[in-house]
């Protein structure tokens, strides 16, 4: 671990962009001499504070080109936030950007203040792409002008999406649940997505129709345990990691941290709340954490290379005790959807 540690301690004092790319690949090299099971709770930490120090970074050099660039005007309080995977605290090696700017300022200066967010939010998702993080392809990147706002904006924009209901609202509202400072005023987005977690629990008809989006996409698992691997195309004999089991598990702990408003941005944070609060069977719970914990250690493992297929595994590729484990993994995923249906339908 002390391998990881160290590129840590390099990552904080480095001075370009070039240089963090090259400490981005040599996380993804020294991982691989470290990662073993027993350890991926802790190693689960350290990847996601390594992200963390990286993007940061990153930040950090595109606000001070866009200061030295003068174009608009700084607002008195910003953040950079992340969502998915990296919100979570989950990420794999090469993981794509899901990020947002926050802003707040005064009325009069609001013009300037977009001007000045726009310009940093376009120098740092391209410094994060310089560094290895490939640009989100649904678009959900500080750029886009959905998750680059001002405080007024994004409120007025997420309580459209909470009172029109559309498929693509609950979408974005379930995006917007991972959101998680990284760069900037922390509590400006801390604030917000309380307030967002309490606006959700307030409405018992969106609930439902967010618990509804949890049953997809369908767990590739036959009724004999038969593993549903791709049949044609590019990725025959490949399972889609994320869709395999794992999204629908992450899925369902954020529709039951929004049923208990419980506003914790992480999985581990959510999953150790509704624990507590017994919102799910005890038995269930540990299979869930147990399951996320096998997701996550057979995507870290074979995520070692970026692309655009990086989410796909190869079926036979996986060693037997690695199929075992996933098997169980995405049963457990079907009792999780089961169970968000029954509490999301009242029954």
């Amino acid at each position: 671990m002390e391998l990881l540690y160290e590129l840590m301690k390099q990552m904080e004092q480095t001075e370009t962009i070039g240089e963090l790319r090259v400490c981005h690949y040599e996380l993804a090299r020294r991982l691989r001499l470290v990662l073993q099971w027993e350890r991926i709770e802790l190693l689960s930490h350290i990847v996601s504070e390594a992200h963390e120090v990286l993007m940061q970074r990153a930040f950090q050099l595109a606000e001070e080109e866009t200061l030295r660039a003068a174009v608009g005007i700084r607002p008195r309080k910003w953040c950079w936030y992340v969502m998915g995977s990296l919100g979570r605290r989950e990420p794999t090696i090469w993981t794509d950007q899901d990020n947002g700017i926050l802003f707040e300022c005064g009325g009069h200066e609001e013009k300037e203040c977009y001007e000045f967010v726009r310009h940093m939010a376009a120098v740092g998702t391209n410094y994060l792409y310089e560094i290895g993080y490939p640009y989100c392809p649904g678009y959900v990147m500080a750029t886009n002008k959905r998750w680059g706002q001002s405080l007024a904006d994004w409120e007025n924009q997420i309580k459209t999406y909470i009172r029109d209901r559309l498929p693509n609202d609950i979408r974005f509202l379930f995006i917007a649940i991972d959101m998680r400072p990284i760069y900037g005023d922390s509590q400006l987005v801390i604030d917000r997505r309380q307030a967002l977690f309490d606006w959700i629990h307030r409405e018992p008809q969106l609930l439902q129709q967010m618990g509804e989006h949890v049953m997809f996409p369908t767990v590739p698992l036959g009724w004999f345990h038969n593993v549903q691997i791709e049949r044609w195309g590019a990725y025959s004999g490949a399972i889609h990691m994320k869709h395999g089991g794992y999204v629908q598990i992450v899925n369902a702990l954020k529709w039951l941290s929004c049923f208990a408003n419980i506003s914790a941005a992480t999985t581990l944070e959510r999953w150790n709340e509704i624990t507590k609060q017994a919102l799910l069977p005890l038995e269930l719970a540990k299979e869930a954490k147990e399951a996320l914990s096998i997701y996550y250690y057979v995507r870290l493992k074979y995520a070692t290379e970026a692309g655009s297929d990086r989410d796909y595994v190869l079926w036979r590729t996986l060693e037997a005790n690695e199929r075992k484990w996933l098997k169980k993994a995405m049963r457990t995923a079907k009792k999780m959807q089961r169970f968000v249906a029954r509490q999301a339908g009242g029954k």
